[in-house]
């Protein structure tokens, strides 16, 4: 018979875990006497944050800052309006001021005029004019303008037909006489002229023109 042979298996010897030198009791220990594990000393975390008695003072010096400010802005507003109020109410109370005092030279020499004592025509006509040069005079360096009439086209914008008169001479339309003078303030009109303006003759029939039935001509201008 054969002997079965048994292998024996050598076990090698394991050795014996390093020390590290740090007992688990202690370990614990260190862990909660040490605190979390960031390492940060629990009072350092206390005392970085602001207590709500802190952050209620700084709110109300804020708004005490802003109530003032605001109280400072609404004061010199008012100011402000008051000024102009004030400031308004110059300009249009002496807003004549310069042409008031442009005319009183003109009031001068109604004065003069008025004094002369030497009663001739000639003297009494010059003094008219001289016034009436002065006072044109003084008009117009506060924008005064004399609307032309002359011999123009009839404008509706700045003349005003008092009458339309028939003429051979001028087309349709033309202005042919003044009756009173129109004036402007630079752009605006102040007065229109009143002209008289001109029309086309009508030809003849055989009851005559209607100029020679003044009844007729009456009945259509009405």
């Amino acid at each position: 018979m054969r002997k079965s042979k048994t292998k024996t298996k050598k076990t090698e010897p394991v050795d014996p875990p390093i020390d590290s030198g740090t007992d688990p009791a202690i370990g614990l220990d260190d862990d909660r006497a040490g605190g979390d594990s960031t390492g940060e000393p629990e009072g350092e975390g206390a005392t970085s944050k602001v207590s709500p008695l802190d952050e209620a003072a700084e709110l109300r010096s804020k708004v005490e800052k802003l109530e003032d400010a605001l109280l400072r802005a609404r004061a010199e507003y008012q100011n402000f309006q008051r000024r102009t109020a004030i400031e308004r109410a110059d300009a249009i109370r002496y807003a004549n001021a310069g042409l008031m005092k442009s005319l009183l030279s003109v009031l001068d020499d109604f004065e003069r005029a008025m004094s002369s004592t030497t009663g001739e025509v000639e003297t009494i006509d010059e003094g008219v004019r001289l016034v009436y040069q002065n006072l044109l005079k003084a008009l117009r360096e506060h924008g005064l303008e004399t609307i032309e009439t002359g011999r123009e086209p009839f404008d509706p914008s700045v003349h005003e037909a008092m009458m339309q008169q028939p003429s051979a001479d001028h087309p349709a339309g033309t202005i042919l006489e003044e009756f009173a003078k129109g004036y402007k303030l630079r752009d605006r009109v102040l007065r229109p002229s009143k002209v008289v303006v001109s029309k086309a003759v009508e030809p003849e029939t055989d009851g005559g023109t209607a100029a020679d039935k003044p009844d007729e001509a009456e009945h259509a201008r009405k």
